[in-house]
């Protein structure tokens, strides 16, 4: 039975106390995955981050028919922390979509950053580096250039982001200019991305309810931030629609204010700002927090944590959006659990979610996993049964292929 009392703010601090005083090296002693025979035949792989003392990668070959199979798990070489992403955040963990073999992962607890090489389901620690910045929390890539948030909620230094070039070798070298503050030290950041065009960068504040823009110059360093007040309120995850590389679709964890249920905005790039083309839309549900677009920029779905739910949203030719089913549920995940990170397939045609139970009174429970294949028409049908997954309860991050 679900026992966590209603607290839409995707933020998860409020709950963490029950957890706090369970130790890292708890969340390191999860067992892990035995390796799977014919992974080679895969269709594609979905990636967990666990986030545990020793992080690890936990890797699923993906069959045709969306199925997924346990290959194993690889050390990052660097150290999770439950409480850097209490409060939220999407992108820990991130597959390069550019042809190149590299893997993204945030070592929160040792404010590192590691880069992995991906073949045919197989991971190769390419190297550990420093952050730039204290509780790196999201991660984007784009261009040959990755830059981190790094969220420093509630210690020293401030939140910032920080720029490297990724080297063939998949080295991480700092780009000079690219570290730069938040709008305030501590804004309780979410996510960062890079626009499809490499030109900008975002970053969506929750505490201040803001978007910050930087724009980034032709050797990847960044301007100033620029601060947009979001439009909904307590903004969070962000996709930019790939059919409109300018626009940029925003979860907006409390609506409008109005109400406990949350919506969806989305902005366009013009005249070196953001314009609001689309919202905030409605979706019926409480906390939606993480957000992805399909390839072919015809969907948008977000998961909604405190309802368990997830709702789709069609994207006319327009930029605008409007929810593909009455009352915003296109797709549910179990009742016992909070949906967080969301990874689409290779051409989408899958649709993966990262179910926690770290939030379960009295004590969390394992997360799980749910899978869907996407509909012509934006539908969600599941393909795998979230009742044979068992990951550790800190697991945070989320990446398909």
């Amino acid at each position: 039975m679900r026992t966590v009392p209603f607290s839409p703010r995707c933020a998860h601090s409020a709950a963490l106390a029950g957890v706090l005083g369970l130790t890292l090296a708890m969340l390191g002693s999860m067992p892990g995955v035995a390796a799977a025979d014919g992974e080679s035949h895969a269709a594609g792989y979905v990636y967990v981050l666990d986030n545990g003392a020793s992080n690890a990668i936990t890797t699923y070959a993906r069959g045709a028919d969306g199925s997924l199979t346990p290959v194993g798990t690889t050390e990052t070489g660097g150290a999770g922390s439950v409480p850097a992403f209490a409060d939220g955040t999407e992108g820990s963990l991130i597959r390069a979509r550019d042809g190149s073999p590299w893997l993204f992962a945030a070592d929160a607890g040792s404010d590192q950053v590691s880069v992995l090489a991906a073949q045919d389901g197989q991971l190769t620690l390419k190297g550990v580096f420093a952050a730039g910045g204290a509780g790196p929390v999201s991660l984007t890539y784009g261009h040959g250039r990755l830059y981190v948030l790094n969220a420093a909620n509630g210690g020293e230094p401030s939140a910032n982001v920080a720029g490297f070039r990724v080297g063939a070798d998949g080295q991480l070298r700092p780009i000079a200019g690219a570290t730069r503050p938040l709008s305030t030290a501590h804004p309780n950041p979410a996510q960062i991305q890079i626009d499809p065009s490499g030109r900008w960068v975002v970053v969506t504040e929750k505490l201040t309810n803001r978007l910050d823009v930087f724009r980034v110059g032709a050797d990847g360093g960044l301007s100033a931030a620029t601060s947009v007040p979001s439009t909904g309120l307590y903004p969070f995850g962000m996709a930019f629609d790939p059919a409109r590389p300018r626009e940029l679709i925003v979860d907006d964890g409390f609506g409008t204010g109005v109400g406990i249920t949350g919506a969806v905005t989305a902005y366009r790039f013009a005249d070196g700002g953001l314009r609001v083309v689309s919202g905030p839309v409605p979706d019926f549900q409480i906390a939606p927090c993480w957000m992805v677009v399909t390839g072919n920029g015809r969907y948008a779905y977000t998961s909604n944590a405190d309802s368990q739910t997830i709702s789709g949203f069609a994207i006319a030719e327009d930029g605008t959006l409007s929810l593909l089913t009455d009352g915003g549920a296109t797709a549910t995940t179990p009742v016992d659990t909070f949906p967080l990170e969301e990874g689409l397939s290779r051409g989408s045609r899958y649709l993966y979610m990262l179910d926690s139970r770290l939030l379960l009174k009295p004590l969390p429970g394992p997360a799980t996993l749910s899978g869907f294949r996407v509909g012509e028409e934006g539908g969600l049908t599941p393909v795998i049964d979230p009742a044979g997954f068992t990951l550790p309860f800190s697991a945070i991050g989320l990446a398909a292929e």
